[in-house]
């Protein structure tokens, strides 16, 4: 069962919900009793997630939402805040990026993972932030990756977003503890979703963790006791990085 506010379902806000580990993740969190909010910039997988969820009986509504822009970040939890009144759970899951070396990179690729990966986080936990701290009640989750630590070759701004984004969040842990609320970093390895190539999918298959598996950990983190505050969970495949 999902730990509740105020005697109430909590209200869990997944973004990059439409596809891979958001999806998960979502569906995950409607299982245990969680009202979900699903936002994603794509309004089709968005439609079919949340027809999924009600059919299995959960709860879930969708939200088109560009994690890039502060004005459609800010409007979208205003629509949410005005509908459901407070979110309990940030996950800030969305993310891009590009598998090509910094030489081969453009400006305008590396902006698009900066502002996606690491403002976006921002901007969402800037949207909630307030609300938590007033209530003195909330957890977020951010989803980063073993690239904010571990060197991958053809992967410099991924990387350089995913560390400023654990960067971030062990800042902002530290900055709401007095307040109540929970910040995890959840760092998963190679997970078979389209962030890889058909080619690389087919290849690795066997040696990849699942969006299922990263969404089971997310869930069980937050279901712990209220006492216990986790900090960070390393996810990796039991055979290890991909090579």
């Amino acid at each position: 069962m999902v730990k509740r506010a105020d005697q109430k379902p909590a209200v869990v806000w997944v973004t990059g919900a439409s596809q891979g580990i958001g999806r998960e993740i979502a569906k995950a969190f409607a299982r245990i009793g969680g009202t979900v909010i699903a936002t994603s910039r794509g309004k089709l997988g968005l439609d079919r997630l949340v027809k999924e969820i009600r059919r299995a009986g959960g709860i879930a509504h969708a939200y088109v939402c560009d994690v890039r822009s502060e004005k459609s970040v800010r409007s979208t939890a205003e629509e949410v805040f005005s509908r459901f009144g407070r979110v309990d759970v940030l996950v800030n899951n969305a993310g891009v990026t590009y598998f090509k070396s910094i030489r081969s990179t453009t400006a305008e690729e590396f902006d698009e993972v900066i502002k996606t990966n690491l403002r976006g986080t921002f901007l969402c936990v800037k949207a909630v932030l307030e609300s938590m701290i007033r209530r003195r009640f909330g957890h977020i989750i951010n989803i980063i990756s073993t690239a904010s630590r571990k060197t991958f070759t053809e992967s410099g701004a991924y990387s350089a977003s995913k560390a400023g984004a654990l960067a971030l969040t062990n800042v902002l842990r530290e900055e709401v503890r007095p307040f109540g609320i929970k910040v995890t970093a959840v760092i998963p390895g190679s997970t078979e979703t389209k962030m890889w190539s058909a080619s690389d999918r087919r290849k690795y298959r066997h040696r990849m963790m699942q969006p299922a598996d990263v969404a089971a950990m997310v869930v069980a983190v937050y279901q712990q006791p209220e006492r216990v505050h986790t900090e960070e969970v390393v996810i990796r495949p039991q055979l290890g990085d991909l090579p």
